[in-house]
């Protein structure tokens, strides 16, 4: 007679709970949930636990508990927070290691393999330029069209300007009150109409007197020659606003007239202030003090 020694199966083998990971894999995350949380509600009732005490040994809030006993997925925490879990359960309840694994929703990483492997459900909302085949398609046909749409609308402004051009109209009324005997005077009838030849006629005197035109005369050059130390202080139209003590030297300021200048001690000598390169006198019953006059011009 032959005798077999059998060994105590596991708990979770007798019990008929455990399955392959083949089985696993066939049915739903459901139905997982549903099976993996009676396996843990078996285990936690054989230890003599209750809901509460799990949820104080392993620091679980005990809603997470009974989601899992229950197979309540929308009722569990991010993957996250799940994922950090799930371990401490194993271990408090003594059950094989990854065995909740098949709890966790799926990441987001392996969906969007998948999703990139086979078409999939596409939709122009669902596009990620760049990044998947469907997108740089979608891509290019935007932009050659955009193209294609830019260049027709190019087109056809060009077309419509080039009916739309007119010549310069002419002043009926000007070329009926002067009579027009030759070329020149056409030429000099329309005279706004030729502004190089114009300019080509002008004289040197009047390039000179545009240009002295264009320079304000209250704008000049003031000079000051010190043979002491001084203290300045001038106020100009131009905003000019000088305050210092000055030694031994010469300063130059180009300012905008009319302009106040004291100078203490007063200067001994007139060539000391300067206005152009032209000496400036004292106001009169003003020791030190000098003033320039706004130009009428």
């Amino acid at each position: 007679m032959n005798l077999r020694l059998r060994f105590p199966r596991r708990w979770w083998t007798r019990s008929g709970l455990a399955l392959k990971r083949s089985d696993l894999e066939s049915v739903s995350r459901g139905q997982q949930a549903q099976i993996l949380g009676s396996m843990i509600r078996e285990r936690r009732e054989l230890m003599g636990l209750t809901l509460r005490d799990l949820a104080t040994q392993i620091r679980i809030t005990t809603p997470v508990l009974e989601a899992l006993e229950r197979g309540w997925i929308d009722r569990l925490p991010e993957r996250t927070y799940l994922a950090s879990m799930l371990p401490q359960v194993e271990r408090c309840l003594e059950l094989p290691p990854g065995c909740l694994e098949p709890v966790l929703p799926v990441s987001v990483s392996r969906s969007k393999l998948k999703s990139v492997r086979g078409f999939g459900r596409f939709t122009p909302g669902s596009i990620d330029v760049f990044t998947t085949w469907q997108g740089s398609v979608v891509y290019g046909a935007v932009m050659i069209f955009s193209l294609v749409a830019m260049n027709r609308q190019q087109q056809t402004f060009a077309r419509q300007n080039g009916l739309a051009l007119q010549p310069v109209k002419a002043n009926i009324q000007v070329v009926s009150s002067a009579p027009v005997t030759s070329t020149a005077g056409a030429l000099s009838t329309f005279e706004g109409l030729r502004p190089l030849e114009q300019a080509r006629q002008r004289l040197p005197q009047d390039w000179l007197k545009g240009v002295a035109t264009s320079v304000n005369p209250n704008d000049g050059v003031l000079q000051l020659l010190f043979n002491q130390p001084s203290q300045l202080k001038i106020n100009s139209e131009g905003g000019d606003r000088v305050q210092l003590a000055a030694g031994q030297g010469q300063l130059t300021f180009q300012m905008r007239a009319p302009i106040d200048l004291t100078m203490t001690p007063p200067p001994e000598e007139i060539q000391q202030v300067k206005w152009n390169g032209v000496p400036l006198k004292q106001v009169p019953k003003f020791s030190g003090v000098y003033r320039v006059e706004k130009s009428s011009l």
